[in-house]
């Protein structure tokens, strides 16, 4: 078979050259002139010069190809920043989803009640007074259930009517009681139901009640965040003082003051505090009722103030889940009430993990919990902490600035040797969470929430590193 000559290789070559000279045919019968108007096509890439012209101008047709390759978009002007969609946590609020969760929980607060104990006397039976806690007990449970219904997360409170139970002991027998609260959070932790509890059993019953919040772990908190702190209880009314039951593991001097305001006071100046305000005539024994969260160092005060004197601890018969009575003088009686959770408002579940509220080795989900931490702690501070590098991305390819869980977690494990054996040697994120969320609950990670409207990172910038 003749094969025929391949008379067409530069066909392409020539239609490109051919559509080239209409196009200045006619660009020379639009001017009229007669001119040719020569011109160079700009050097582009070949993925460039075969884009659809069409497709290149539609801004909503480029979000929308954007979008399904998992980026997100802020709008400034004539620019377009793109923001990975891998650089925000599902499990954190956004700054304006914050500022909604706020007022909801301003605007719902005082329904954050503490179960009252029904009104008795000495005519009423033990049987009738089971009867009338358990249904008060009930109808305050359907309160708290309709706020959750409402979608407001609250922490995980005390749902044993039991324990409750040795809280109206507790405050009923006290002439003071002492709200014990972690100096890095004090409103989370304090009750103000609690305290107008208190108020109202006075008023009913006629005796002297008064209430205290203790400040705990306040070596925690420099002298500049103690003033703020004091400026605001004073101006709510709240009675205070600052005090610390242990050593602090942080790398600073406590911060001392002689306004009685911020001072922090030391376990004998405590013990004159609360003898000063025992019966004149030292007769009748005086009863201080301590209430508090778990972890909030509620044993740790007892102890201090038991091993400064040396007393004898006596336990009301029972177990755990029953009020101790401790004798600190011959009429100066600690009533430690068992540690329970109050009804309260939290943002996130990671903040109930980051608060300590919920256990950190239970937790399921921990790139919330982390990724709080993250944002609360500098990059800079975890890096020289942990003696570590974190590669974060940079903004300019849509990074934020402050690590994520899974870079900050990765850097960790890496550095620590927290590797998954079944998982071709990846790091062990979910291990390091659980350290470092203990770094951070213990205090090694220091993050003090300012009082109300005050800003959160100016104040935490006066910590001394």
């Amino acid at each position: 078979m003749v094969q025929k000559p391949f008379r067409h290789a530069n066909g392409l070559g020539h239609a490109i050259i051919n559509s080239r000279n209409r196009n200045r045919r006619k660009q020379r019968d639009e001017l009229g002139n007669g001119s040719i108007h020569d011109y160079e096509e700009p050097k582009q890439p070949a993925w460039m010069r075969l884009q659809s012209v069409t497709q290149e101008r539609d801004l909503e047709e480029f979000l929308s190809t954007a979008e399904l390759a998992g980026t997100d978009f802020t709008a400034t002007k004539l620019n377009v920043k793109i923001l990975h969609e891998d650089q925000t946590n599902p499990y954190l609020l956004t700054d304006e989803q914050q500022k909604i969760t706020d007022e909801r929980h301003q605007t719902n607060r005082r329904r954050l009640t503490v179960p009252r104990r029904p009104k008795w006397d000495e005519s009423t039976t033990p049987a009738e007074l089971d009867k009338l806690e358990r249904e008060a007990f009930l109808e305050w449970r359907r309160g708290l259930a309709e706020l959750e219904n409402q979608d407001l997360l609250l922490t995980p409170f005390e749902r044993n009517l039991e324990v409750w139970r040795q809280l109206w002991r507790v405050v009923e027998m006290s002439n003071i009681v002492v709200q014990i609260c972690d100096a890095r959070n004090p409103l989370f932790y304090r009750s103000s139901d609690l305290a107008e509890y208190v108020d109202e059993l006075a008023e009913q019953t006629g005796t002297e009640k008064t209430n205290l919040l203790l400040i705990n772990k306040a070596d925690m908190l420099t002298l500049k965040q103690r003033t703020k702190w004091s400026h605001y209880f004073k101006s709510h009314g709240i009675e205070f003082a600052f005090f610390s039951a242990v050593a602090s593991t942080l790398d600073h001097c406590l911060e001392q003051s002689e306004d009685p305001d911020v001072h922090v006071l030391s376990e004998d100046e405590l013990m004159e505090l609360f003898v000063k305000n025992a019966s004149p005539d030292g007769q009748s024994n005086f009863h201080i009722g301590l209430v508090g969260y778990p972890n909030v160092g509620k044993s740790s005060t007892i102890n201090a103030l038991t091993g400064a004197k040396k007393v004898s601890v006596s336990a009301t018969p029972g177990h755990t889940k029953h009020f101790q009575t401790i004798f600190l003088t011959s009429n100066v009686v600690l009533c430690d009430c068992p540690g329970l959770v109050f009804p309260n408002f939290a943002s996130t579940k990671a903040e109930l993990v980051c608060n300590g509220v919920l256990p950190i080795d239970q937790m399921r989900e921990y790139t919330g919990p982390a990724g709080l931490v993250a944002q609360r702690i500098s990059k800079q501070r975890l890096e020289k902490i942990y003696g570590i590098r974190i590669a974060t991305r940079p903004e300019i390819d849509g990074g934020t600035g402050v690590p994520t869980a899974d870079e900050f977690l990765g850097a960790y494990a890496i550095a620590r040797g927290l590797i998954r054996s079944s998982r071709g040697g990846r790091p062990d994120e979910s291990k390091a969470a659980r350290l470092v969320l203990k770094d951070y609950v213990r205090g090694k990670l220091l993050y003090c929430v300012p009082p109300p409207n005050e800003d959160p990172v100016e104040f935490n910038q006066v910590v001394m590193f």
